[in-house]
């Protein structure tokens, strides 16, 4: 499914069912009070678009099962996602996004699942979707807990709110909201992630040849303008083959063709990888790479949360909010007037058709960081 058109109908439609449904909640309560949770057994957590972000919340859940250990931990998520959350949850939820029926069916038989046993507490961490906060309230959770956005219709779907931080890194916001839900407040600890040995196996043989660097020059389904040049990436490219290291194009399989462009603009020693590894397998690929250069998207995360050290390019977004959080990253950004241009406020959606804010990355800044930092004896490179 488009996730422009996913993103429209969750405004609209269910903006609509968020007002019915919480004017709904409001009479039920002036007739009678709810009822306060004496022990949580169930815990319902929802997260449905951005690997990036399931790369960011997989230490939160961790502390989450620290917190309720008996209790039922069950997670609601895109099909795509369940490779990095499978391992975290008791029970999963899965929606498809085939289709608009697909995804429509996937979400309503997800609540009636969660009927029949409903969840003492859900923590929504969808930023600005309403699909998550519905499917906590049809599901009959008691305690729902949600980023606060006002005017969307789905505030008076959640029992609590937490405010969403534009002044910190995404990963606090996400921490503040489980702190919400019993959490002990401590600091954001990232490194939840690490290859599996599938992965590790998929990846054998490339992580063999020795050291080496992943460029990934694609960003997502989300808003093209992301994306730095492929001169760009194709100069950093080649300053790795001078450094003497292999060097990895990674994309998925839509991405393909940025890919081939950015491997033929290297030229001999660049290898294309659009497609081909599984998650697991790009998990394992960023653990073992000296350093990931890339656009704003999920590989980000990916490989700071397994402490590779990244390189990331920022226009529309900003890094105060999504940059990498492993040692010796570096975020190039330019923080023009316009950016970002982004936002959880107007639904991450932009109408730029001129992207100045990453035309304006400099080349010879990206590659002489990537060299300076190639330069340093082993032992400087902190992984």
């Amino acid at each position: 499914m488009n996730l422009g058109l996913a993103k429209r109908l969750d405004r609209r439609v269910g903006g609509l069912l968020g007002w019915a449904l919480s004017a709904l909640d409001r009479l039920r309560e002036a007739f009678r009070a709810p009822q306060p949770v004496e022990t949580v057994e169930h815990v319902l957590l929802v997260k449905f678009w951005g690997l990036g972000n399931w790369a960011l919340l997989r230490s939160v859940v961790r502390d989450l099962r620290d917190r309720y250990p008996a209790a039922r931990l069950t997670v609601a998520t895109l099909a795509s996602n369940a490779p990095l959350v499978e391992d975290l949850a008791d029970e999963l939820l899965l929606v498809s996004t085939n289709s608009v029926l697909g995804t429509v069916r996937d979400l309503l038989r997800a609540a009636w699942r969660l009927r029949r046993a409903p969840p003492d507490l859900a923590l929504d961490f969808e930023q600005f979707a309403r699909s998550g906060a519905l499917l906590a309230r049809l599901g009959g959770a008691r305690q729902r807990i949600g980023f606060r956005s006002p005017g969307a219709g789905r505030d008076g779907l959640y029992t609590v709110t937490v405010p969403w931080r534009t002044d910190a890194h995404a990963s606090r916001s996400f921490r503040d909201l489980a702190e919400a839900g019993g959490l002990a407040p401590a600091a954001y600890v990232p490194g939840g992630l690490a290859p599996a040995d599938a992965g590790l196996a998929e990846t054998a043989a490339l992580r063999s040849v020795g050291r080496y660097v992943v460029l990934h020059p694609g960003s997502g389904d989300n808003f093209p303008g992301r994306r730095w040049s492929t001169a760009g990436f194709a100069a950093v490219g080649r300053a790795a083959l001078a450094e003497g290291r292999q060097v990895y194009v990674t994309g998925s399989a839509s991405e393909a063709a940025i890919v081939s462009r950015t491997v033929d603009a290297i030229g001999t020693g660049a290898k294309a990888l659009a497609g081909p590894l599984s998650i697991g397998g790009l998990v394992a690929l960023l653990a073992g790479a000296e350093a990931l250069v890339s656009n704003d998207t999920g590989p980000v995360h990916l490989a700071s949360q397994v402490g590779t050290p990244v390189l990331a390019l920022f226009g529309p977004n900003t890094p105060l909010l999504y940059g990498p959080l492993s040692e010796g990253s570096r975020s190039f950004y330019r923080a023009l007037p316009c950016s970002p241009c982004i936002t959880v406020a107007n639904y991450r959606t932009s109408r730029c058709r001129i992207h100045t804010c990453m035309a304006s990355i400099a080349t010879g800044e990206v590659t002489s960081a990537l060299v300076q930092f190639l330069r340093r004896a082993p032992t400087e490179n902190v992984r």
